[in-house]
């Protein structure tokens, strides 16, 4: 029998959580705006930040550890010390996609819009104003969503920070999910994730849906006549403000662009790769450049005397730890294979359905943003202690843990690519709607020619997001200590990590980090860096 007590503690702990969840978002925005442009924009800052943002992103917070330890828990120490850390985990569990998004964003400016507020001679401010921010909505409340999501993904893990015999943690739904596990109280969890459905249904509601309405408006589309004339006043500022002086001189300004535009395609390219636009200059690039190394070489620094060199000297030189590593890996890149070739599967599919049939889409991407919100950490135990022995009926152990890590991993991140595709399916701009149904393209054609190039960028962004967030789901399903026994799996390098934070060995954890984040850096080089300049060649709507 739940008791009106535990009630109204659930009401309130869900309510201190979301606000804190909403403020923190209001925190990350910001910081993804300035950090999203900068790399959009400066090339020096793109080859700095995104690998940086990549690596971030795929660490898992529990990994930050050992950081806010030192910085906040040791240093200042108290209930400010232990807040200041619970936010700063959050904030890496809600910031590294919405950069990426607005980066994304911005690369595929139209090189035309560019050109134009160069030639109107726009400031830089002006710039940020009318171009970049608007730009950037759509990709911004996208990953609202999955980000929302992932903050209660690791809301358990943030707002009770325990290492080893260590405990501490501020009030919030996630110390009351971590006390109704350890009771095993059936009733409590279930009570506690019908408020949080309930209260995340009211979110969705009467906040995420009327901000992705509202961002519709900020798209690149060239209509003509009263109504193309009514969507580009209602767009944005900028694109009234191109449009009436473009009406105002439309011959010469159009006739210079074109000619510039013409002569710059055919001069060499340094390096062999085409750029649609990077317009920064050499002395901004090395500003901004030196500016990032150095903030980059003291939080090495700091982070290097948190605990990261005393682990580098004890573990990572030695062979065994990296050929454990080395496994542990490879087991886990294997089950992000399989979790995001699953996430295509279905994701993609569903997302483009929705973003084509408006009333449909809408009863979708709410259903989508109520199930990927209820944090998978608070009922994964619920899955081992009753789904374990029914798929032992017929598997193995090892296998139906395995599957089950399978099926944390996708309810960890699956959404990101959901929305981001959705977002890109439903804002393809109208003339290119109109050019298709002109060429009568249906069907499949419709779909190759149109839906598909029209939803890459966003594509790739989620996927970058999805497979760097995949790592959170292998670190709660890999290892699992309740009442009713320890849930492990054979190999997993998430797995390491639990175990070494579950002992309280924080060097251990910290070796595990710098194994992992030469791991993610490679893969930020060889695969999305490459993809994102690839988008930007093929993908940008001029």
């Amino acid at each position: 029998m739940v008791s009106f007590a535990l009630i109204l503690l659930i009401l309130e702990a869900t309510g201190v959580t979301f606000l804190r969840l909403w403020i923190l978002m209001g925190v990350s925005i910001l910081l993804a705006i300035i950090f999203g442009i900068l790399a959009a924009r400066v090339r020096i800052a793109e080859l700095i930040l995104i690998p940086i943002v990549d690596v971030l992103e795929a660490i898992p917070v529990i990994s930050f550890f050992p950081i806010v330890l030192v910085f906040f828990l040791k240093d200042i120490g108290g209930p400010v010390g232990t807040e200041l850390s619970v936010d700063v985990l959050i904030i890496t569990a809600l910031v590294w996609n919405i950069i990426i998004g607005v980066y994304q964003a911005v690369t595929h400016i139209p090189q035309e819009l560019l050109e134009s507020t160069y030639a109107f001679k726009m400031s830089l401010w002006k710039r940020f104003r009318y171009l970049y921010l608007p730009s950037s909505y759509q990709k911004i409340v996208a990953n609202i969503m999955p980000s929302f999501a992932s903050g209660l993904f690791y809301i358990t893990l943030s707002e009770v920070i325990q290492l080893g015999s260590q405990d501490y943690h501020v009030f919030g739904i996630g110390q009351v999910a971590v006390q109704l596990a350890s009771r095993q109280d059936l009733a409590g969890t279930l009570i506690m994730i019908l408020v949080m459905v309930i209260v995340i249904v009211i979110n969705s509601r009467f906040i995420i849906n009327p901000l992705i309405r509202m961002t519709e408006r900020y798209t690149f589309e060239a209509d003509t006549g009263q109504q193309g004339q009514r969507r580009m006043r209602r767009r944005s500022e900028l694109m009234s403000s191109i449009y009436q002086r473009t009406n105002q001189v439309a011959g010469s300004v159009t006739s210079l662009v074109s000619s510039v535009g013409k002569i710059a395609s055919r001069l060499p390219n340094v390096g062999g790769k085409k750029r649609v636009f990077k317009s920064s200059s050499r002395a901004l690039n090395i500003t901004v450049g030196s500016s990032l190394i150095l903030i980059l070489i003291v939080a090495i620094y700091l982070i290097a005397q948190s605990g990261f060199a005393a682990a580098f000297s004890l573990y990572v030189t030695r062979p065994s730890f990296l050929v454990s590593a080395s496994i542990g890996t490879a087991y886990d890149l294997l089950r992000i294979g399989i979790v995001y070739a699953i996430s295509l599967a279905t994701m993609v599919p569903l997302a483009i359905i929705a973003g084509k049939r408006r009333k449909e889409g809408d009863i979708l991407n709410s259903g989508m943003q109520v199930l990927y919100s209820v944090p998978a950490p608070i009922f994964y135990p619920l899955i081992l202690v009753y789904l374990t022995p029914f798929l032992m009926k017929f598997l193995s152990f090892d296998i139906s843990l395995n599957i089950e890590v399978l099926i944390i991993t996708y309810l960890s991140a699956a959404s990101y690519i959901f929305f981001n595709v959705f977002g890109a399916a439903r804002n393809i701009p109208s003339d290119f709607e109109m050019v298709a149904t002109t060429l009568r393209l249906k069907g499949m054609k419709k779909l190759r020619y149109l839906t598909i190039p029209a939803i890459i960028p966003a594509l790739i962004t989620g996927s970058m997001s999805a497979i760097g967030s995949y790592w959170a789901g292998l670190m709660v399903g890999e290892y699992q200590k309740l009442p009713s026994g320890t849930y492990t799996v054979s190999f997993g390098l998430m797995k390491m990590i639990d175990q070494s934070i579950a002992s309280g060995n924080l060097l251990l954890t910290d070796a595990i980090d710098i194994f992992m984040i030469i791991v993610i850096i490679i893969i930020s080089y060889v695969i999305w860096i490459r993809l994102f300049d690839y988008s930007r060649k093929r993908f940008t709507f001029t």
